[in-house]
């Protein structure tokens, strides 16, 4: 309803004006949602920039002005890990030829190998077989001082590889007794042998002859002993100095000193009591071969 006398406010209006502008006195300001821990950013234009403004180090900024401040708060920066600085290795000028000669040193060995492996899976090497076949014993005297014997022994010696040969540089062939003690000894010349060849030879060993070699006297009576029970066993133990070759085409070539032994040889005297045979074995083993 208008106001009765004119120029004059409402007086309800001027009222309810009053009591609504104390209601939101007391009320505060205004609840933001959702709540914010910061207070509201106020957003500006975007600053007018020179288009061809410089800035001490950053490029010009792109034709139009910059762009407005983010509307939210930026994240705080994150730490900083600084990259190590690391300083190359200050190398010898003469590195490079080392590690080039090691690798040519290192191939060429095992080429070295290689052909060495080829050749002897191709020639396969074989040690030479020997086989004692017959052995006579004479001037056997255990009663004399020095002791005296002499022993004519048939040898018989092959060539088993096909493409190698044999050469014999020397031998030393030692007759032992029940494998304790050496009664006797002597050398033979060095011989050729072909390959897949066989051959014989007959060895003299002799005793008593010089006192050089004597045999202690309790030895002689051993074997006297096992004279009248029967037989006498003896050990033939040879040293044998070797080479292999092959031929021109293939070249190879290997010297060896063999160790052989031919043992179970035993000598029957029967009634003689100076002479004495081998026993007669069917079959016997050819002799013990090592390197």
């Amino acid at each position: 309803m208008a106001s009765d006398h004119p120029g004059k406010p409402n007086e309800q209006t001027t009222d309810k004006n009053t009591t609504t502008s104390q209601q939101q006195q007391q009320q505060g300001p205004p609840i933001q949602w959702p709540p914010q821990s910061h207070p509201p950013q106020v957003c500006y234009p975007p600053a007018i920039v020179p288009p061809n403004a410089q800035f001490h180090g950053y490029n010009a900024l792109p034709p139009g002005g910059g762009y407005g401040p983010y509307p939210y708060p930026y994240p705080p920066p994150g730490p900083y890990y600084g990259q190590g600085y690391i300083q190359s290795e200050h190398r010898h000028p003469c590195s490079g030829a080392c590690r080039c000669f090691l690798a040519f040193l290192i191939l060429v060995i095992v080429i070295l190998l290689l052909t060495k492996l080829i050749i002897w899976a191709t020639l396969l090497p074989r040690f030479p077989v020997f086989h004692v076949a017959n052995m006579h014993v004479t001037n056997f005297n255990t009663d004399a001082n020095p002791f005296t014997a002499r022993w004519e022994t048939e040898i018989r010696i092959e060539n088993p590889n096909t493409k190698l040969y044999l050469y014999v540089d020397g031998m030393e062939v030692f007759m032992n007794y029940n494998d304790k003690y050496d009664v006797g000894i002597t050398w033979i010349n060095p011989m050729f042998m072909e390959s897949k060849n066989k051959t014989s030879m007959r060895v003299v060993i002799n005793t008593g002859e010089s006192a050089h070699h004597a045999v202690p006297i309790w030895i002689a009576q051993d074997m006297g002993k096992d004279q009248k029970n029967g037989g006498v066993n003896f050990v033939l133990k040879i040293k044998v100095w070797v080479t292999l070759k092959s031929g021109m085409w293939l070249w190879f070539r290997r010297s060896l000193m063999l160790n052989v032994e031919c043992d179970d040889l035993k000598v029957n005297f029967g009634n003689s009591s100076r002479e004495g045979t081998l026993e007669y074995i069917k079959d016997r083993e050819d002799c013990y071969v090592s390197a």
